[in-house]
C-alpha cells in the first residue's frame, strides 16, 4: 500500500457520518421493546443493539424472553429500567455511535474508561510505524464506521520462516486494531507460497489501550518491550499450526468453520463448497452413527485442521465478494486462528514404540 492510497483510506474513515456518544448506564432510558430515549433524544434500535445494551446492563437474553412471555412488551421495559438505574459494575460506560445520514444506532459498545476516537488511533498507528520502521500493508474498516478499524503493519526488515518445507511466511508483521474502547495490537503473518493473510490478536490486557491519553499508549509504541508477547503468540501458533497438519479435523469442527462463514454473511451454497459439514454430517447419519455435537466431535472428516485454516484464510485474503478494506477480512482471519489455537477433538500422540 503505497502512502497516497494510505491516506486516502484513513480519509474516507475519518469523514465517515458518524457521531459518538458515551453514556452512563443510567442516562438511557427504556421506552418500549426496542426504544430508548437518552435526554431529549428518542430512537429505535435493531434487536440486536437492544441486546448490546440489555449485556451492558447485565441483563441475560433469558431473563427479557421471561418478561415479554410473562408480562409482554411492558414487562421487558420495566426490566429494562430497573437494571439500567442499578450500579453497573465498575462503572463501566457505554458508547453509542450513530449513522447521521441514516439516523440510525450503529453500535452500542461498553468502555472502561474513556472513549478512544479514530483519529487518536491514526496518530498511535503513524508514531507506532515511525518508531519501529513499518509501513501500512492493508487498512480495513466496517463500511458503517463504528465496526471497528484494522491496520495490518509490514516490517522494513522481514523475518522469514518456515512452517514447513518450502512454505514460507512473514513472521514480524504487526496487526492494529480499534473500536471506540480500545487498541489493541498483535501478530499479522503472511504465507508467501499463497499470500494468505493471518491475524492473531494478543490476549494479554496489558496491550490493550483504554484511554487516548499519552500515558496509556506509550507504552505500546516500543517495538522492544512488546517483542517477548508477540514472540509467545509466534511460537504458540508455530506449535499448533505443525499439530493441525498432522491432526484431521473432527465433523464438529468442520462445523465450527462453517458457522464462521455463515456468521459473515456467506452464502450456504458458498460455505458448503468450501466446507461441506452438512454432506459430511449427512453421511455419518446414513451410516447409521449418531451425529449429535458430542459424536461428531469423535468423527473423522477428510480435511486436516491446515487445511480448514487455508480454507478459512485464503477466502478472507482472496475473496471477490468482500472490498479490498473490508473489515470482515481481518476478523475472518481472527477467526481462522481461535479455531487453529483451540483444543483438538481428535488427538494425536508421539509414539517411540
Amino acid at each position: 500500500m503505497d502512502s497516497n492510497y494510505y491516506h486516502k483510506t484513513k480519509k474516507e474513515i475519518l469523514d465517515l457520518p458518524i457521531c459518538y456518544r458515551t453514556i452512563e448506564a443510567k442516562e438511557i432510558i427504556a421506552l418500549g421493546e426496542n426504544h430508548y430515549s437518552v435526554g431529549n433524544a428518542t430512537f429505535e434500535v435493531s434487536p440486536e443493539i437492544a441486546n448490546a445494551i440489555d449485556h451492558f446492563a447485565g441483563i441475560k437474553k433469558e431473563q427479557t424472553q421471561i418478561a415479554h412471555d410473562s408480562y409482554g412488551e411492558q414487562g421487558v421495559t420495566n426490566l429494562r429500567n430497573f437494571f439500567g438505574q442499578a450500579e453497573v459494575k465498575h462503572g463501566k460506560r457505554l458508547v453509542l455511535a450513530a449513522d447521521t445520514v441514516d439516523k440510525r444506532i450503529v453500535k452500542a459498545l461498553p468502555i472502561k474508561n474513556t472513549m478512544i476516537p479514530p483519529e487518536a488511533f491514526f496518530d498511535f498507528a503513524e508514531m507506532f510505524m515511525d518508531k519501529n520502521d513499518y509501513l501500512p500493508e492493508k487498512v480495513e474498516y466496517n463500511q458503517v464506521g463504528a465496526g471497528g478499524i484494522s491496520i495490518m503493519l509490514k516490517p522494513v526488515n522481514e523475518q522469514i520462516m518456515e512452517f514447513s518445507p518450502g512454505d514460507d511466511f512473514v513472521s514480524n508483521g504487526i496487526y492494529l486494531k480499534w473500536n471506540p474502547g480500545e487498541i489493541n495490537l498483535g501478530n499479522y503473518y503472511e504465507r508467501l507460497i499463497c499470500s494468505n493473510g493471518a491475524t492473531q490478536v494478543s490476549e494479554h490486557s496489558f496491550m490493550q489501550a483504554n484511554s487516548p491519553a499519552l500515558t496509556e499508549l506509550e507504552r505500546m509504541l516500543d517495538y522492544e518491550s512488546i517483542s517477548a508477547l508477540l514472540k509467545n503468540n509466534l511460537e504458540k501458533m508455530l506449535v499448533n499450526a505443525r499439530l493441525a497438519i498432522d491432526t484431521t479435523a473432527s465433523v464438529r469442527e468442520l462445523g465450527i468453520a462453517s458457522k464462521i462463514l455463515n456468521r459473515y454473511g456467506v452464502q450456504p451454497d458458498n460455505v458448503n463448497k468450501l466446507l461441506p459439514y452438512d454432506q459430511t454430517r449427512e453421511k455419518y447419519k446414513q451410516a447409521g452413527f449418531p451425529t449429535d455435537s458430542h459424536h461428531m466431535a469423535q468423527a473423522k472428516s477428510e480435511f486436516s485442521m491446515w487445511e480448514i485454516f487455508n480454507i478459512l484464510t485464503y477466502f478472507a485474503t482472496h475473496n471477490k465478494i468482500w472490498s479490498d478494506s473490508d473489515i470482515r477480512r481481518s476478523s475472518l482471519m481472527e477467526d481462522g486462528m481461535t479455531l487453529l489455537l483451540r483444543e483438538r477433538d481428535i488427538k494425536q500422540y508421539y509414539n517411540i514404540f
